[in-house]
């Protein structure tokens, strides 16, 4: 799907008003819920999928949310669960997937490509592997933290959990990423 399809579909009626506060806070947080969807691993058309899926989800469930900021923490959340569902999804694909992915970069080192851009490539997507191997609380925590830029605070609101609970799974799930890259050669 295509990001101005999705922000296009978004015409409520008028006499809607918990349509229109919804239909506020994902125009308002499309970018973010993006964000989020990309940090979880996911590239582009596959993350307007999931916000497209995130959407519909959220309007055929009107009234789970309460106001401007409620609507934002639970799209949020909603976007979190939609790309946990979205890897358990995949997993069984995934033999496959390392196979071309083993090829791929076979024949892109056989070329004569560019060795910075061939690192950063495979850098970014040893990452996201070992960001999609974690277990989904922590995942979802680096991926609010680093990629949404959101504070202890604001993540613990999101998760619903407090904050010093959100500092210490940031934490763990930080030394696990850490471990997992400097197995596979990446030193953080």
């Amino acid at each position: 799907m295509n990001g101005v399809l999705v922000v296009g579909a978004l015409e409520p009626a008028a006499n809607e008003s918990a349509d229109n506060c919804f239909t506020d806070a994902f125009l308002r947080t499309h970018s973010r819920l993006g964000r989020v969807a990309a940090g979880m691993g996911f590239g582009k058309s596959d993350a307007d999928d999931i916000l497209q899926d995130v959407f519909v989800e959220a309007s055929e469930r009107p009234g789970q949310y309460h106001g401007a900021a409620g609507a934002e923490r639970w799209l949020i959340r909603v976007t979190i669960n939609r790309c946990l569902l979205e890897y358990r999804r995949r997993q069984r694909f995934s033999r496959a997937a390392g196979e071309i992915l083993r090829r791929r970069q076979a024949r892109e080192s056989d070329q004569d490509a560019d060795v910075a851009d061939s690192f950063r490539a495979e850098e970014i997507e040893l990452v996201r592997k070992a960001l999609r191997e974690m277990d989904g609380s922590s995942a979802a925590v680096l991926v609010l933290r680093y990629f949404c830029e959101y504070n202890a605070t604001r993540i613990g609101e999101i998760l619903v959990m407090p904050p010093a609970t959100v500092r210490s799974r940031l934490r763990t799930a930080r030394l696990l990423l850490a471990d997992r890259l400097m197995r596979k050669g990446i030193a953080p």
